[in-house]
């Protein structure tokens, strides 16, 4: 897992291997719809996105946590699939 701060939390990734993922497209592959996980979420608050990146981890990181090699290869596989369309701020 790489992540960035610099006023607040930036880009998260993840990477296994020779696969990178950024949480927003692993979150779109695993939940299914691009915008419905927590993070980034917005506030004053800099340690909020880390609360709203555990969140998304708690409920939706299982398979990176915790799954197969081969579980968290098909959801970079899928998110990889859905292109580089324009992206929607959740």
């Amino acid at each position: 897992m790489e992540f960035y701060f610099r006023h607040s939390l930036g880009l998260v990734q993840y990477h296994l291997r020779e696969a990178t993922v950024s949480h927003e497209d692993y979150m779109w592959s695993v939940i299914g719809e691009r915008g419905r996980s927590r993070y980034p979420g917005f506030s004053s608050d800099p340690l909020d996105g880390f609360w709203h990146l555990l969140r998304d981890l708690e409920e939706h990181g299982h398979t990176f946590l915790a799954g197969s090699h081969a579980e968290f290869f098909a959801h970079v596989q899928r998110a990889g699939s859905f292109g580089t369309g324009p992206r929607r701020i959740p």
